[in-house]
């Protein structure tokens, strides 16, 4: 069985032509008559363009050092000498 559309508001910001989709989704969150579920649904998808996810963020000072000194060897004349497998006692 299909469940209903509902209608749903459509503020004047969707009506400018040529309005950017994070735009209309920001008009809808500040939109007072629109349902908390269309706003919070609308915050959900905005969000990834207004905020870095944490793997996104720049790496610290300890993490670009502990990635470098993985792959200090690699491409260089002597990255055959140098052992990288840690060995069980």
């Amino acid at each position: 069985m299909a469940r209903p559309i509902k209608k749903q508001v459509v503020t004047e910001a969707s009506k400018v032509p040529g309005i950017m989709p994070l735009d209309y989704m920001l008009s809808v969150i500040r939109d007072p008559t629109a349902t908390q579920e269309r706003r919070d649904r609308m915050a959900t998808a905005a969000a990834p363009y207004c905020h870095a996810r944490l793997s996104d963020a720049p790496k610290g000072k300890k993490d670009q050092r502990e990635e470098a000194a993985e792959t200090a060897g690699i491409g260089t004349p002597w990255a055959n000498d140098i052992d990288l497998e840690i060995h069980a006692n």
